[in-house]
């Protein structure tokens, strides 16, 4: 079923009017709408029922921390969440490291103690090679499209070596948690109070593994180790693990090759100590 008889289908079932699309991922298509009691709410059609499952047991285990998106209603059968809207929904800022490490701390700190829901998540380990085969696809395209065969080589070269460090670290770890998985400032949006999580990509496994996540998308690429290392350290979680999984994706984010930053991911994976944490 197409994404508009989708719509179409949620608008009946939840007395929506007023849709209007808002900016989308590649993995869902989001609309801003109306109830019938005059509710603003977020319609999320996700890429396949699946998805949209695993999010939707996701939002259900947390949504006793107040740290993520409310989940109003879900039809599974569409692929389709009801949503809170939030407002003014501004994403978590770059280069505010205080504020970032800070909020992320607390986050992470009440949606990771949540008891683990009898979804069937997959791993971290399990769903590590869809996020490197993400990487592979994303340099092809970004060095053809931009005609430069060396982009993000030095995020490639590094692939075997953090999927290694990747599958090392999932199977040592102390325990396991259910993971955000796309915890990223884009995630994190203020709703006037304070900032709450949306889109999860959820699966089982290392804590450390979110906070090295939030690290290496956070700007500046500069601070990467040292965000990394703060954070763990607020959590209670070990240092080193953090900073080994934020090296883990700023290898793939540099593969990726798409950032505006390229240049100095490239320096940083490059370097000597980025190199330790990736082969330990």
């Amino acid at each position: 079923m197409d994404v508009e008889s989708r719509l179409r289908a949620c608008q009946g079932a939840w007395q929506l009017q007023s849709c209007r699309g808002l900016d989308s991922g590649f993995r869902s298509n989001v609309f801003s709408c109306v109830t019938a009691a005059g509710e603003h709410v977020v319609v999320r059609l996700a890429a396949t029922p699946a998805d949209a499952r695993a999010e939707a047991a996701a939002l259900r285990a947390w949504a006793h921390t107040g740290a993520a998106v409310r989940l109003i209603e879900a039809d599974l059968e569409h692929g389709a969440l009801l949503l809170e809207q939030i407002r003014p929904a501004t994403q978590l800022p770059s280069h505010d490291d205080d504020t970032a490490v800070c909020v992320a701390a607390s986050i992470l700190s009440e949606l990771h103690p949540s008891a683990l829901p009898t979804f069937a998540f997959p791993s971290l380990a399990d769903s590590y090679a869809g996020h490197e085969q993400r990487a592979r696809d994303d340099i092809e395209y970004e060095q053809r499209t931009r005609e430069d065969p060396t982009r993000g080589l030095a995020g490639y070269q590094r692939l075997d070596a953090a999927r290694e460090m990747a599958m090392t670290l999932c199977g040592t770890a102390d325990y396991v948690v259910l993971l955000h998985g796309d915890f990223i400032d884009k995630n994190l949006l203020w709703n006037g109070a304070r900032y709450v999580a949306i889109d999860p990509i959820p699966s089982i496994g290392d804590p450390c593994a979110d906070v090295g996540l939030f690290a290496a998308y956070h700007l500046p690429a500069g601070a990467i180790l040292e965000r990394a290392g703060a954070i763990a350290d607020r959590m209670g979680l070990t240092c080193r693990r953090a900073q080994s999984w934020a090296a883990i994706w700023t290898v793939l984010q540099t593969c990726q090759a798409w950032r505006e930053d390229q240049a100095e991911l490239e320096a940083i994976v490059a370097t000597d100590r980025f190199e330790s944490l990736l082969h330990e």
